[in-house]
């Protein structure tokens, strides 16, 4: 499915129906498609949303940065669209940012949050120069270099299925030029979301996978340490992309937790 969002078309996945809704956003350079196994697994007992992000997978992009809060507005404008209520925000990586900058600006839309192998600090200087040298690169030489950098960081090191390597190339090898030089720019230029952890008021869920090396499980302590009433899930034999390459364990833990969750409550 697709539809127009200030011009740009968003590609985007609706199956199911069921209370809560749950919105399923994908990280960078990634799409839609990683949640495959999640949408397939809570369609039968809800409705489950997964976008590609503008710019991203079978998303049109916009030139210049795109921030994390255009990310979140362009989710709220989606939900508008197809007229659904409080959800349950499932954000990976670069996704997590988006679901931090969507709980600021529309936490009325939320129901629950669950933050998966991400963070909240902004990047530091180092970081942030070598994400717009990325996208100055991009611009030149195309996605592939970043493909070839990020696709093996995703699985835990000891994962040598080669089945699922691929199907992780897959994943970003859609992504436009443009949009993965935007979203680049936009996580550099992204504020500390770290001030306003203590704010969230829905239930939330951290996973993260025990050998993850791109966003430490260290870091989702500290987002369940500063978010009240946090749950942590460590999922084993799991790393960057915990749920695509453990998908029993994280729906496992993801379906426990939604017990907690109460369809009519929002922030």
């Amino acid at each position: 499915m697709q539809t127009s969002i200030d011009g740009i078309r968003i590609a985007y996945t609706d199956e199911g129906q069921g209370l809560p809704p749950l919105l399923f956003v994908h990280g960078f350079p990634l799409s839609r498609g990683a949640w495959q196994n999640q949408v397939m697994a809570f369609a039968p007992t809800h409705r489950v949303l997964a976008p590609d992000l503008r710019g991203l997978g079978d998303s049109g992009a916009s030139a210049g940065p795109t921030s994390m809060a255009r990310f979140a507005e362009d989710l709220a404008a989606l939900l508008r669209e197809l007229r659904v209520g409080p959800v349950v925000l499932v954000g990976h990586s670069m996704g997590g940012y988006v679901a931090l900058a969507f709980q600021e600006g529309f936490s009325e839309r939320l129901c629950g949050l669950v933050l998966v192998g991400t963070r909240a600090g902004a990047d530091n200087p180092e970081t942030a120069a070598k994400r717009r040298a990325s996208a100055e690169k991009v611009g030149a030489e195309g996605i592939g270099f970043i493909v070839a950098d990020m696709a093996p960081k995703m699985l835990a090191a000891d994962n040598l299925d080669e089945n699922s390597a691929q199907q992780v190339r897959a994943l970003m090898a859609p992504s436009s030029v443009q949009g993965v030089a935007s979203a680049l720019l936009g996580m550099a230029d992204r504020p500390d979301a770290t001030p306003g952890l203590g704010q969230i008021r829905v239930p939330t869920l951290v996973i993260t996978g025990a050998q993850d090396t791109v966003i430490p499980p260290n870091e989702s302590e500290l987002l369940a340490q500063a978010i009240p009433g946090a749950q942590l899930e460590l999922i084993p034999h799991a790393g960057h992309l915990v749920a695509f390459e453990q998908p029993a364990a994280f729906n496992r833990c993801l379906a426990a937790w939604l017990t907690r969750v109460d369809p009519g409550r929002n922030g």
